[in-house]
């Protein structure tokens, strides 16, 4: 089945930021540019534990945000 990352927007935020989450195939990514962490999936569950995240480099962010369809450099919604 696989995690629907759309019927939990209004409820699933990076819980460092509170900033919105892109799907980037198995893991969720914070669009929030000093954040920048990668919240994996595992079993179709969302782990979000900072401690458990991944702090992406800045240009990992910003290809992970273009393929997002957002602003490489702000992370907003184009």
């Amino acid at each position: 089945m696989g995690f629907d990352l759309e019927s939990m927007k209004d409820v699933l935020v990076c819980p460092k930021s509170q900033a919105e989450l892109v799907m980037d195939g198995n893991r969720l990514v914070c669009v929030d540019p000093e954040v920048r962490l990668a919240y994996p999936i595992r079993d179709d569950i969302p782990i979000m534990l900072i401690d458990d995240a991944e702090e992406l480099s800045i240009e990992d962010w910003k290809t992970v945000m273009k393929n997002a369809g957002r602003n490489p450099e702000s992370g907003q919604a184009e």
